[in-house]
């Protein structure tokens, strides 16, 4: 219970700081800009289910419950290695936002339910961005981080923590871009990949 909780406030102090514009990280080079497979024999040891489409999908109703106008703001997914193994799923936040009441909604997706963590007023404007928008699932996006320095970034450390965030671009921007960031000890990589179309520095 302890180690859950823990894990769920990491999760959140992660979102609203990049709610607020706060998370300082450095950029992960990629070397290109166009769009990248995983290639075929080496998958992502990562956990990839359930995918955040499917998080979304089983926080939508719960959202909708809690403001008829809820629109997605973001999501993430926070997961760790240990003694090198990942776990074999993943847990999701999934944050609203009612433009008709001006507060937010943090849910928790664990094993397909959903819960709300923390509700509040915000204290301006979110952007914000419609399903259709959204192209790029969580594995997909992390196949693409796989190939541009994930693979070798995992493999030069251990004890990795992954967080995977699926947000606008910036305050003023609702384009969807997945941020992808691994974190071993003092080192801190970060990679950015468009949620519409899967390329790389959108």
């Amino acid at each position: 219970m302890t180690e859950r909780r823990g894990r769920w406030a990491v999760m959140l102090v992660l979102t609203f700081l990049a709610a607020l514009g706060l998370s300082i990280l450095l950029l992960w080079p990629n070397g290109g800009t166009g769009r990248s497979q995983a290639p075929a024999g080496h998958p992502v040891p990562l956990p990839l289910k359930p995918s955040a489409r499917e998080a979304y999908r089983s926080a939508l109703e719960a959202a909708r419950a809690w403001q008829e106008d809820a629109r997605l703001v973001s999501l993430s997914a926070h997961v760790q290695q240990v003694r090198g193994g990942w776990p074999s799923q993943c847990s999701w936040i999934v944050q609203f936002y009612s433009p008709a009441t001006g507060r937010i909604a943090l849910m928790a997706v664990e094993a397909g339910r959903a819960r709300l963590l923390q509700e509040r007023v915000s204290p301006y404007s979110l952007p914000v961005f419609h399903e259709d928008q959204w192209r790029v699932d969580s594995p997909q996006a992390l196949e693409v981080w796989w190939v541009n320095g994930g693979a070798d970034f995992l493999a030069r450390h251990s004890g990795v923590e992954v967080t995977l965030r699926l947000g606008p671009a910036s305050p003023t921007n609702a384009f969807p871009v997945w941020t992808i960031t691994a974190v071993a000890g003092s080192q801190i990589r970060t990679f950015k990949l468009s949620a519409v179309d899967g390329r790389t520095n959108p």
